[in-house]
């Protein structure tokens, strides 16, 4: 890691423990994350931002998970919708919000899930009337984190005619209402929830793209690897903590932290050979699945590992053990579509079977 990705994760990690038990929105952390200058990772250099390459993108977002997966969730939802907003089509929207996100000064999150892997088929769970002019939306995104603390969300739906549309809609818009935080078994400061709308209208300048077949359209070259990369973050922070704790162990007990750290070792690397793949135009579609199947196989084995070694202590809901045994969980769910949901089971269930 880079100094400023060790201060980063130095800085948030002190939070950590505190705002999971809060379980409360913290605009500490959000205020870390301005400090470091992370809001300009993803925007442009000429709008003010750092224009990071997708690699170095993938080791910030790493390194914030390393710190507090909480705060990844809240930054990777808003890089998403402002990611959206650079590669989309409106360069009048794009040059309007663009130095506003690279100041920190316009949070955003993203509420897409009805467009990707949530409600798919039937009656689309969002639907738009377009008369050229506005969009008006009605229907529910059912995932959203932090709408209530966010200035606005990148949200998409169907338009009569089966096309899609995207846009970047005012969280206090009329016709917006953002419902209570849901009861996670972690992130309960993320404020996760669902939004509905009955009636929103969002401007024509400030709708990214469509109507179109397709309107989530071109983005980041790495951004199919976002959650691998923040998973491998998630591990390192339970390897961290397997350092700590197995040298107060027996050697019997060790062996299995060694050998755990050594398979975290070993995704890390194909996780980033992986982004440099990408990197270079060479395709990975076949892989995905089984890249991050692979990356869900470690967190949970590593939470399992860091549990048993922390013996009755790591199980107080105050230990940091116990809190990334939860956030674990989470990779399980996350922008996990079935084939991942598939192969992780076959990982866990039967992969590492005796023959």
């Amino acid at each position: 890691m880079t100094q400023n990705h060790e201060n980063l994760v130095d800085r948030l990690r002190r939070l950590a423990n505190d705002v999971d038990r809060r379980g409360e929105w913290s605009n500490e952390v959000i205020d870390v994350l301005c400090d470091v200058g992370c809001w300009r990772w993803v925007i442009p250099k000429e709008y003010g931002g750092d224009g990071l390459s997708p690699i170095e993108l993938l080791e910030g977002y790493e390194a914030i998970a390393r710190g507090s997966m909480a705060a990844n969730l809240v930054f990777t939802q808003h890089d998403a919708a402002a990611d959206l907003i650079v590669r989309g089509d409106n360069a009048a929207l794009r040059e309007r919000i663009c130095p506003a996100l690279a100041a920190g000064e316009f949070l955003l999150t993203v509420g897409i899930s009805q467009l990707t892997t949530s409600r798919q088929g039937g009656k689309p769970a969002m639907e738009i009337d377009w008369d050229g002019t506005r969009a008006r939306f009605r229907g529910i995104m059912p995932w959203a984190t932090a709408p209530g603390h966010c200035d606005a969300i990148v949200t998409g739906g169907v338009c009569d005619d089966g096309r899609q549309m995207i846009a970047c809609m005012k969280t206090d818009s009329p016709g917006v209402t953002i419902g209570e935080p849901m009861r996670l078994m972690a992130f309960q400061s993320t404020a996760t929830t669902s939004v509905t709308c009955d009636g929103a209208d969002v401007p024509a300048d400030w709708v990214i793209r469509g109507p179109a077949e397709k309107a989530m359209g071109r983005r980041s070259t790495v951004r199919p690897l976002v959650v691998s990369a923040s998973g491998i973050g998630l591990a390192g922070a339970m390897v961290d903590l397997l350092r700590e704790i197995a040298p107060k162990r027996s050697d019997e007990l060790r062996v299995f932290s060694d050998d755990a750290i050594a398979q975290y070792e070993r995704v890390r690397a194909e996780i980033f050979d992986a982004a440099e793949m990408l990197s270079q135009g060479v395709g990975l579609e076949s892989r995905k699945a089984e890249i991050r199947a692979t990356v869900n196989d470690l967190v949970i084995r590593l939470s399992l590992v860091l549990t048993t070694l922390a013996k009755g202590t790591g199980y107080l809901s105050d230990h940091p053990a116990q809190r990334l045994a939860r956030e674990a969980m989470f990779f399980l769910v996350w922008s996990a579509p079935e084939v991942v949901q598939q192969q992780t089971l076959q990982k866990l269930l039967v992969g590492n079977q005796p023959d």
